[in-house]
């Protein structure tokens, strides 16, 4: 097992699960892949700001100059199949935005800026696995873009504890509401003083959720585009992650107790229902993709 596939197995549960489906030649690229992006993110995310801050931007300026050895200094390796890739490229430039974003403070005042932020974080990566998994169709890159936005926004209604530690707030909340991750913090400190506070913030996870259940009917859509076995593949992923929201509705939407997670045997439920559906299911005629899905990218990809 090489490292790729190592790191995909212990921080990438859910994708490691899906990924087993997969070809043993596009486990590798999509493993490799997912090291890549993990990288990237552990300098956002562990990394002292100013730090991280520096690292990045290094890391951008290295990319646009197409100097892909010296990422080595930042214990990076880049997929041989991205390098000289201009989709790619650009893909790559608007992921590094989203992390440098973080660097900064953390405040999403509408889905505006929160569909721009998971796209630059996540539906990139939709637009990398294009690559990753050999698919050319032009019009499969919407689909997986709204992908890897579904995925991300199922993080932000789960991890909102989590990123308030770190001085984050991904919930679109109006500037006039003066929610901080701070605050976030005070209220998961003690919820019985805050109820209304607390019935706010699950609210606001709420409406997360069902944003998120646009994007991952629209990524469903996009299996057309995939090859049998890979669409199993990613469309257990994609059910695997979905159910996250699942276990957060049972829990009545417990927040402030920290992550939750798909059990195995939920996950080994889900698969089963997912191959069923997708032997039965003829996807046979071309999807079309829904604009209105997109119209928060239209300032990043002018």
């Amino acid at each position: 097992m090489n490292d790729s596939i190592k790191s995909l197995q212990k921080n990438g549960k859910s994708f490691f699960w899906a990924g087993k489906i997969l070809p043993d030649y596009y486990l590798n690229r999509a493993a490799d892949l997912y090291l890549f992006c993990r990288k990237l993110d552990d300098i956002a995310d562990q990394e002292i700001k100013p730090i991280a801050l520096k690292k990045l931007i290094s890391i951008k300026n290295l990319i646009t100059k197409e100097d892909y050895k010296s990422l080595n200094r930042f214990k990076i390796i880049m997929p041989e199949y991205l390098k000289n890739n201009c989709m790619a490229k650009i893909a790559i430039m608007d992921l590094l935005d989203g992390l440098i974003f973080d660097q900064g403070i953390v405040n999403i005042n509408d889905n505006n800026q929160l569909i721009q932020y998971c796209y630059r974080v996540a539906g990139t990566v939709g637009v990398l696995m294009c690559i990753a998994l050999e698919c050319t169709e032009k019009d499969a890159r919407k689909f997986a873009i709204d992908l890897g936005i579904a995925m991300q926004l199922t993080n932000i209604a789960r991890d909102v504890l989590e990123d308030a530690k770190i001085g984050r707030r991904y919930l679109p909340v109006s500037k006039n509401s003066n929610l901080s991750a701070k605050e976030i913090r005070d209220i998961a400190e003690n919820i019985k003083l805050n109820f209304k506070k607390n019935k706010f913030i699950i609210q606001k996870i709420k409406e997360i959720i069902l944003l998120s259940d646009q994007y991952y009917s629209s990524g469903k859509k996009g299996l057309y585009f995939l090859p049998f076995k890979i669409r199993i593949a990613i469309a257990v992923a994609s059910n695997v992650y979905r159910e996250i929201a699942v276990v957060l509705e049972r829990n009545s939407f417990s927040w402030y107790d920290g992550r939750v997670y798909t059990s195995v045997l939920k996950k080994i439920k889900v698969t089963i229902f997912t191959i069923c559906e997708e032997l039965i299911y003829k996807r046979s005629k071309m999807p079309i993709h829904n604009k209105n899905l997109h119209c928060y990218l239209k300032e990043i990809k002018k």
